[in-house]
């Protein structure tokens, strides 16, 4: 029996690379590696067992989402997240969702429909938890969820591409832990507004609702921002 023409099986196994980058990422966003502090590169790789090269390749990465900052001869550091950037990364974002708001509905089905619904009802079950900080990364990633679904279905790829490198949400994740009870609340309201607004298939009612929440999110996300600093 000839075995050697036989095809081999696929073997899913993780890059390295991204293995590495997920783990300094998720300890960046939360808290775990503080803003400003400096990360020794010798103590990471004792810890996770790898060569300097996945380390440097996935900390390049991190430098790419503005999470870390290489500074030559001096070391890699935690990157700080300042109001003027989170400023700048909400009108860039909004400038896409508002667009988007305006066309699309003509692109929307009925799987889109059931996804968004899905999504409310999630971000319902855990509002009425009424423990925000406990389930803050949760509605998070529900927050994104939608608002990239937003993008990716009324725009073209490009569009969805340049307004990941916004990067809100990975600031959100590193301000959300000083958002307030109030704060947590008036985000829900919001969220609240936009699926009617969904429901409606009115594009100048979801223009309004997704303005109002952006705007008051930027606010609420700089106000916690300068909080973080107290």
């Amino acid at each position: 029996m000839d075995t050697q023409n036989k095809a081999l099986k696929p073997v899913s196994i993780p890059m390295l690379n991204e293995v590495v980058y997920a783990q300094i990422r998720e300890r960046i966003l939360s808290h775990d590696f503080m803003p400003g502090q400096r990360l020794d590169l010798t103590e990471l790789e004792k810890q996770m067992q790898v060569s300097r090269t996945p380390l440097k390749d996935a900390l390049s990465h991190l430098e790419l989402e503005g999470l870390v900052y290489i500074h030559p001869r001096r070391g890699t550091f935690v990157a700080p997240v300042d109001v003027p950037k989170l400023d700048e990364a909400y009108k860039v974002r909004s400038a896409y969702e508002l667009y988007v708001a305006l066309c699309l509905f003509k692109y929307l089905t009925p799987e889109d429909y059931a996804f968004f619904q899905s999504v409310r009802e999630q971000m319902d079950d855990l509002a009425s938890r009424g423990d925000w900080q406990a389930v803050s990364a949760e509605y998070l990633k529900l927050d994104q969820m939608l608002h990239e679904r937003l993008v990716l279905r009324g725009g073209p790829p490009r569009m969805f591409q340049l307004y990941q490198q916004t990067n809100v949400h990975l600031y959100l994740r590193l301000v959300v832990p000083h958002f307030t009870h109030r704060d947590f609340e008036a985000t829900h309201f919001e969220h609240e507004q936009v699926f009617e607004a969904l429901a409606s298939q009115m594009p100048d009612r979801l223009n309004a609702a997704l303005l109002n929440h952006l705007e008051g999110s930027r606010f609420r996300a700089c106000q916690a921002f300068n909080r973080s600093l107290k």
